[in-house]
């Protein structure tokens, strides 16, 4: 009997360790599951995939998974369950899912070690995370202060560790390559489930990068940015670099200067200039102003468009400028001069109307003619003759005296403007009518954008425009070297953005024309591809476009308006005139011929009148004598027969 107690003793003592992990596991299984629950829907994700060591040959933790998965389920929560060692795999499960949540236990120091192992080249950004330590021992000094970064995690994982039974979350990412960082993120309770300690944005808490250093590439003669003597960054794209070190506390390192953007090279399937730095991770960054294309998006990352921009065609300003005889009935549009005449019918048949219902002597025709030429000559600042005594025929008058006053003075403000404002004669205006045109030469900065857009593309436009462009070696490298080839050679257009030129306003050595071109040009910063501080750096960029940091920053110049030189109004001279003096010389001739012509039939009808009144004063002058003479004749017959009868 003493045996047998001793060997019962003896057995619930091997088994009491045991039994102790079994108790404990069960605790924290108890625990997690509402854990789990809350971190999901805090998260918003509905898939959770558990990893785990294959060194777990435990029943315990089979029980354990089990059991979570299971209660998982009546919530609504899809799960698998894999080896650590199965993490590459997993995107098998997860491809049809927007993002996943990996649920990590740590169960002894064998789970680190193939965890760490399992997540040296699998993307730590990919997922959402939680890592539970649900053993004591070593493995708490790692969950406390683990050594390195031994998860190989980036400053944009979202991480999150709880050690044991603890009521605290902790915030796992990484800034330096070989160091962790760990952060207070929550705390967690049955009752009041995740109380946050920390902001609720990832970006506005993480905002502080410790001193990191950014090595960037600056293309040099850049529009946007340059280095002064100082060695400090200048230009909109530099004040903006300067911003931000300021705000993430991080510093710019410049390891190179290129001078072109970049240039693919389709037979070593290579990059050059600034984006061949990045691509060959000699560079992090470059702050130069980068055009958004596919081909770029599959090597880089960009920032937020910080300037957008209209691409025009720049050619230099013609010499002669004129003014169309059509630019006088251009001051209206086609619609206004129809309803100016339409008024001008309309309103000549309702007085017909008026003048009929009043009473009138005239027919139909003279109503018609007289009152078109009484409402012409309103229009054309002329009175009437006669004013009318009737108040409708007067209300009808004086509102065409008012259409006419505010349309005189509306067609003479456009008309000054118009003849104010100098006109050039361009030899094309668009890309297509610059290829018929055919004599001007196409020009595009080399190592851009714009040169692999027409290069590389297979509309028949772009094949055209490449028979224009000269040989690549021959194209102008920097914008001022454009523009300066512009004003030497007449014959050549430069296609660029609008923001460049302005860029460059005041170094340009002669005026230039923009010619519309139809296309948007958004300049950003690039970073190299699926670099972990793009997502910070958008964050506070978009920050200082809403608190109006990103405005004083941008140069005044590009807040003017794109055409500018068209707000320019010279004098007007002579020759811009002669066709309105020629109108007016017509005018005059046509009053002194009319004129003439009215004084000869005047006089003719004067003579005529005169050579009819000196007739008929003859005759009646005749017939006045010859009544005299037979009245003298009667008396005289009268008293001789008185005195023969005296006698």
């Amino acid at each position: 009997m003493a045996f047998v107690g001793g060997l019962k003793t003896l057995v619930v003592l091997l088994l009491l360790p045991k039994v102790g992990k079994l108790y404990e596991l069960l605790f924290i299984s108890d625990e997690s599951v509402p854990l789990i629950i809350d971190i999901c829907k805090s998260y918003k994700t509905k898939s959770i995939i558990f990893l785990y060591g294959e060194s777990i040959k435990e029943m315990e933790m089979t029980m354990m998974i089990f059991k979570w998965t299971r209660a998982l389920s009546r919530e609504g929560f899809t799960t698998s369950n894999l080896y650590f060692s199965q993490l590459h795999e997993s995107s098998y499960y997860v491809k049809r899912i927007v993002r996943p949540h990996y649920i990590a236990v740590i169960s002894n120091y064998d789970a680190i070690n193939e965890f760490s192992l399992a997540t040296n080249t699998f993307d730590m950004t990919f997922a959402a995370w939680l890592v539970l330590f649900i053993y004591k021992g070593r493995g708490f000094d790692y969950c406390y202060n683990p050594p390195g970064n031994i998860f190989h995690l980036k400053f944009n994982t979202e991480m999150l560790v709880r050690c044991g039974t603890e009521n605290i979350l902790r915030e796992w990412y990484s800034i330096y390559k070989n160091r962790t960082e760990i952060n207070d993120f929550a705390t967690w309770n049955l009752e009041k489930g995740i109380i946050k300690v920390v902001p609720k944005s990832l970006y506005d808490r993480r905002y502080n990068l410790q001193g990191l250093t950014v090595r960037a590439v600056i293309v040099k003669e850049s529009s946007f940015v340059n280095i002064n003597e100082n060695d400090e960054l200048e230009g909109m794209f530099g004040r903006i670099l300067k911003e931000l070190c300021v705000s993430l506390n991080f510093s710019l390192k410049v390891v190179s200067k290129v001078d072109e953007y970049e240039r693919w090279n389709s037979n070593d399937n290579t990059w050059s200039g600034a984006i061949g730095e990045i691509y060959a991770g000699r560079a992090d960054i470059s702050i130069s102003d980068f055009s958004m294309t596919s081909a770029r998006l599959n090597v880089v990352d960009f920032t937020f468009p910080l300037v957008s921009s209209k691409n025009c065609i720049f050619i230099k300003e013609p010499n002669k400028f004129a003014i169309k005889w059509s630019s006088y009935f251009q001051t209206f549009s086609h619609s206004v001069w129809i309803a100016k005449f339409g008024v001008l019918v309309f309103a000549t048949i309702v007085l017909v109307f008026l003048k009929i219902k009043i009473g009138t002597d005239r027919n139909i025709g003279q109503l018609l003619s007289d009152n078109f030429l009484e409402i012409w000559g309103i229009f054309c600042q002329q009175g009437l003759a006669d004013f009318p005594d009737r108040s409708s025929l007067r209300i009808a008058y004086l509102s065409m005296f008012l259409s006419a006053v505010v349309l005189s003075a509306a067609y003479s403000a456009a008309l000054i403007s118009f003849l104010t404002s100098a006109i050039p004669v361009l030899p094309f205006h668009s890309l297509e009518s610059l290829v018929e045109d055919g004599t001007y030469q196409f020009a595009v900065l080399r190592g851009t954008a714009d040169y692999d857009i027409v290069a590389n593309a297979r509309d028949p436009l772009a094949k055209k425009l490449m028979k224009l462009m000269p040989e690549e070696k021959k194209l102008p490298l920097t914008i001022k070297e454009g523009f300066g080839r512009i004003c030497e050679n007449q014959k050549i257009a430069l296609y660029t953005s609008i923001a460049k030129k302005e860029a460059i306003r005041f170094k340009t050595p002669c005026n230039v024309v923009p010619i519309s071109a139809g296309h948007i040009e958004s300049l950003a910063i690039i970073l190299s591809k699926h670099n972990p501080f793009t997502d910070v750096i958008n964050f506070h960029l978009q920050k200082f476009i809403n608190n109006g940091m990103m405005d004083r920053l941008k140069d005044t110049t590009f807040k003017k308006k794109l055409n500018s030189f068209m707000l320019n109004h010279e004098p007007v001279h002579l020759i811009s005139v002669v066709s309105l003096i020629f109108f007016i010389l017509i005018g005059i001739t046509t009053s002194i011929y009319v004129l003439i012509i009215e004084k000869y039939i005047f006089v003719r009808k004067r003579k005529k009148m005169s050579i009819v009144h000196s007739i008929l004063l003859k005759r009646s002058s005749g017939f006045y004598a010859k009544r005299k003479k037979s009245i003298q004749n009667i008396a005289k017959g009268k008293r001789s027969r008185t005195y023969t009868r005296v006698n």
